[in-house]
């Protein structure tokens, strides 16, 4: 990744927390009766050309253990595997997608909220009407955050920032920058389905 790209990140990161402080949701947890159910037997392959468009109520077709050989890449990230592959079926958000977040607004676990606060998509919460950093117990309990927050609020219809069920749906209400931060996130969806599907099997 080069200097102008990873300049055009923090940028585009930046944006998105602010933003996420002005819209931050305040019934995130609401989500249950309200999901649709049509796509739990649906997958979805990527490709450049459709991960903008394609449903992301739809799941991948994941590997358990490609998918923790392929998170060794990212130790800071450590522990969240299992997590990602259960919110698939629990969420119907798509797990490529949520960890396509983590990685950019927490800089593959490296960011300082991440690692303080085990905040892994830059969330901000309003305390006592001040907005601050959430705290979570556990990375993987923010992993469950993110799905419940997406699911409720961006991919229900009637869902309190709802647009549509793709990722430049989701972008609308999501970043203040919502074709730069969708062109990252497709980016990083495409290079880890890849990287994954190119893993070998173990025997």
């Amino acid at each position: 990744m080069n200097m102008k790209r990873n300049h055009a990140i923090l940028l585009l990161c930046a944006a998105v927390i602010i933003y996420t402080a002005i819209i931050s949701p305040v019934n995130v947890y609401a989500k249950t009766d309200a999901i649709t159910t049509a796509t739990d037997n649906e997958y979805v392959v990527f490709t450049e050309k459709n991960i903008k468009t394609e449903d992301m109520r739809k799941k991948s077709k994941l590997d358990e253990n490609k998918l923790s050989e392929y998170m060794k890449k990212f130790p800071k990230l450590s522990g969240i595997e299992n997590t990602l592959m259960k919110i698939q079926d629990e969420y119907n958000v798509n797990a490529l997608l949520i960890l396509a977040i983590i990685r950019l607004e927490s800089g593959n676990g490296k960011s300082q909220i991440a690692q303080s606060k085990n905040n892994l998509g830059g969330i901000i919460a309003s305390h006592k009407s001040v907005r601050v950093y959430k705290s979570f117990d556990t990375r993987s309990d923010c992993v469950i955050y993110m799905a419940e927050l997406l699911s409720g609020n961006y991919l229900t219809e009637g869902g309190k920032y709802f647009k549509g069920y793709t990722l430049t749906d989701i972008a609308k209400s999501y970043s203040m920058s919502p074709d730069e931060w969708s062109e990252l996130v497709k980016e990083l969806i495409y290079e880890i389905q890849t990287d994954i599907d190119g893993i070998q099997s173990k025997n």
